[in-house]
């Protein structure tokens, strides 16, 4: 079938609809944000789903990345030291500082544990693609993510292991995160494979609408039911919120305020998108049940689905985007 043209005159093809949601993505992100929490609730049924949409955003973000390349340009001592050390800064070593921050000031449960899942949480998948929509340094923020998901397995255990976290077991999380992380390598390869790097370039705003599709759909297990808790303790999910609020948006500000003057406006602001949006549902799905971490967690989207929205107005950075086998 021949593709058909809209009253502009552009020609519009079977993807178009998914480039449209790509180019618009943040504010559809928000929309489902306000959106999901009140539709009718699964009772948990969904819940199963998490580690594998989990492992589905990490394929998502790996098929877009010469995932060999960029492991072979990490594994350089100029790429590899100062990545590394930021991710140790930022994950088991944080977890440390405000764990003691939490007791000096005698923050009861729950808390401390809300403190600790933000901080051993490793960086968002969609970090470089948020990067790319603000016209940040992406290529840092893929080299973070990357390594940082590649480290995982051992970071965010060690994190929860150097404040001996009482009733949680380091190892059960480091083989939980193991499989989440298995799953979306292989979901990323298998999908530059089957597609190819061209194509997952040449049509990088189509891609961006399926990451976007997909986002909404995590959205649905990770907030099933969050709308009845809201309301039947609205004041304790304001406080999550805010405080999800402080950590992602006040850490990503303060960070790259410390940074920028030192460092280029782009690469100072991926830092701080990095260190403020973490993946804090992976945690979700390792650690055992909580009521109040799914509640932590759920509400933490709201900066994170808010982040490319909210932070356009506070950067107006020249665009910089990744090679056609980074984008």
């Amino acid at each position: 079938m021949a593709a058909r043209g809209d009253e502009t005159g552009r020609e519009l093809t079977p993807l178009a609809p998914l480039e449209w949601i790509g180019r618009h993505a943040r504010l559809i992100l928000p929309a489902g944000l306000v959106t999901v929490p009140f539709l009718p609730s699964s009772g948990g049924a969904l819940a199963p789903a998490l580690p594998w949409l989990v492992a589905l955003l990490i394929g998502m973000a790996l098929a877009r990345v010469d995932l060999r390349g960029v492991v072979r340009e990490l594994l350089q001592p100029r790429q590899l030291v100062p990545v590394l050390g930021a991710l140790v800064l930022f994950q088991p070593l944080l977890a440390l500082a405000l764990h003691q921050g939490a007791g000096a000031l005698g923050l009861a449960a729950p808390l401390p544990l809300l403190l600790l899942v933000f901080a051993a949480a490793p960086p968002l998948s969609s970090a470089p693609n948020i990067a790319l929509m603000l016209g940040y340094d992406a290529p840092l923020a893929l080299r973070f993510t990357l390594l940082g998901t590649l480290l995982s397995p051992v970071l965010v255990p060690l994190s929860f292991w150097i404040v001996d976290a009482g009733g949680i077991e380091p190892m059960q999380i480091a083989l939980k995160v193991v499989a989440m992380l298995a799953g979306g390598i292989a979901i990323g390869l298998a999908l530059r494979a089957g597609l190819g790097a061209a194509r997952i370039g040449a049509q990088a705003r189509a891609f961006d609408g399926v990451a976007a599709l997909i986002m909404l759909a995590f959205l649905v297990p990770l907030l099933d039911g969050v709308g009845l808790h809201v309301m039947q303790d609205p004041g304790l999910a304001l406080r999550f919120a805010l405080l999800a609020i402080l950590l992602n948006v006040g850490g990503n500000l303060v960070m790259r305020g410390l940074l920028g003057a030192v460092l280029p406006r782009p690469t100072a602001a991926s830092t701080g998108l990095v260190f403020g949006n973490r993946n804090v549902s992976v945690l979700l799905a390792a650690l055992p049940f909580d009521p109040s971490l799914s509640l932590f967690v759920a509400l933490a989207q709201i900066p994170i689905y808010l982040t490319p929205f909210l932070l356009s107005f506070f950067d107006r950075a020249p665009r910089i985007c990744l090679p056609s086998s980074e984008s």
